[in-house]
């Protein structure tokens, strides 16, 4: 095991020592995850935020795995053949590799990334998969930025022709991001659901806001950086944050 890139003893004290002067480091990485598909696989959207300039110059990637909860490991996993697994990856939709992120500024920059991923649902019931995603320094320190770990999405992901989403969960889009002002911004609402998009500055004013099924080209005149808003009649709540730099 590593932290931060170095070799850690298995002394647990060591461990909770090197995991807790990571977790004192602000993070001025963050990000956003979106999936769109169904049992058979689908599209997952990333957005990396950077707040300020990296402190180190080496290259940054994120990386993004479909994880499978306890399963038995193959011929593959060579001396862990036939014992159980905590996480296996069965999907890489930013592939094994993961993806290059060139933050150039101005600060607070955003980049947008995408990839496709297939599962085979015999083998990949949705009730045992996760998501583990993470940017780190690709070299050097290799320091990890910033991480993420949730549920795939498991039923509400679908998306129909009369552009409302399966199941019970809402997928709001914004882009650009940044922007110079010009802003798009449209959502998927589950079926028989109604919800408003309310857009926020950074002192909880609101800016604009219309019905959530309505897909709206907003303008924004000042610069800064504001929130996006859904919130269904089911009562979930969907945020995006944009940068508007001019």
């Amino acid at each position: 095991m590593k932290i931060d890139g170095s070799a850690a003893s298995y002394n647990p004290s060591t461990y909770a020592s090197a995991i807790n002067a990571r977790l004192a480091v602000p993070a001025y990485i963050d990000f956003d995850i979106n999936f769109v598909g169904d049992a058979s696989g689908g599209m997952a959207y990333y957005s990396i935020t950077a707040e300020q300039e990296p402190a180190e110059t080496y290259t940054i990637k994120v990386w993004s795995a479909i994880l499978e909860d306890h399963e038995m490991a193959n011929s593959s996993w060579g001396g862990y053949n036939g014992q159980e697994m905590m996480w296996i990856p069965v999907a890489y939709p930013l592939g094994s590799q993961g993806k290059v992120l060139n933050f150039t500024g101005p600060y607070p920059q955003t980049i947008s990334v995408a990839g496709s991923y297939t599962l085979n649902p015999s083998l990949h019931p949705f009730n045992n998969l996760n998501v583990a995603t993470f940017v780190q320094y690709a070299s050097g320190t290799r320091k990890v930025l910033n991480a993420n770990f949730m549920d795939l999405p498991d039923s509400a992901t679908g998306v129909y022709g009369d552009e409302t989403a399966s199941g019970s969960v809402a997928v709001l889009n914004v882009a650009p991001n940044p922007s110079n002002g010009h802003l798009s911004i449209n959502c998927l609402l589950p079926a028989e659901e109604t919800g408003t998009i309310q857009v926020f500055d950074i002192t909880g004013r609101v800016v604009e806001s219309f019905p959530a099924d309505e897909a709206a080209s907003a303008f924004i005149e000042e610069s800064g950086v504001y929130f996006v808003q859904l919130t269904t009649s089911s009562g979930e709540i969907i945020k995006r944050r944009l940068s508007i730099i001019r």
